[in-house]
């Protein structure tokens, strides 16, 4: 899994505005922000024995909010196992639901949350392709990967991960062949900030 450092570096390699990465019991503090995007560790920050918790999944959310009166607030949640929000993230956004991601495309077999939620938020926010519709970006992320629950298709959602984290300029390659080389320059900006052949493929 990555650690915050390494999301951190990777998102602002890609041009993702992030406020941070924060353990879901850190949100209770502080004060939403609007238009940028957060990622949250669906841990604690401290274990029942004040111990510091290493994290388990992450997830992501963005709450966008327009100055003209006639434009409506536009907020999402995205975890790639397609499960709803915790009531930490709906209170700090001061909402009762969100809409969110609904369908798993996440396999148990790799700890790839974070390059997940590292595409979620480059596709709906720095993509040049996308449609500049926030919800219809959302859903056609989505749309991109297989249903883990109607299909054991995994790699072909790990194949398509993967190619968020491509040189532009790269050949195609076939799954065995394919690492990430996640390039907004020349050079391999993962190099040196994470195991980038740690999906399991």
């Amino acid at each position: 899994m990555l650690s915050n450092v390494q999301v951190k570096d990777l998102a602002k390699k890609m041009g993702i505005h992030l406020d941070g990465v924060y353990f879901k019991s850190e949100l209770k503090d502080m004060k939403l922000k609007y238009n940028v995007a957060y990622i949250i560790n669906l841990e604690d920050e401290f274990d029942e024995n004040g111990e510091p918790n290493d994290g388990s999944h992450y997830t992501c959310f963005q709450y966008n909010k327009y100055p003209k009166k006639d434009c409506r607030d536009e907020y999402c949640y995205f975890d790639s196992y397609g499960v709803a929000p915790p009531d930490e993230v709906l209170d700090f956004c001061g909402v009762k639901e969100m809409p969110h991601s609904i369908i798993d495309i996440q396999s148990l077999m790799n700890d790839a949350c974070g390059w997940y939620c590292l595409a979620f938020l480059y596709y709906i926010n720095v993509f040049p392709a996308r449609s500049m519709d926030f919800y219809r970006d959302c859903e056609h992320f989505t749309s991109l990967f297989n249903d883990l629950n109607t299909t054991n298709d995994w790699k072909q959602n790990e194949y398509i991960l993967k190619m968020f984290f491509r040189s532009p300029n790269s050949k195609p390659m076939g799954l065995e062949d394919l690492g990430f080389s996640f390039i907004p320059d020349k050079t391999n900006v993962a190099s040196g900030i994470a195991d980038v052949n740690s999906i399991d493929s």
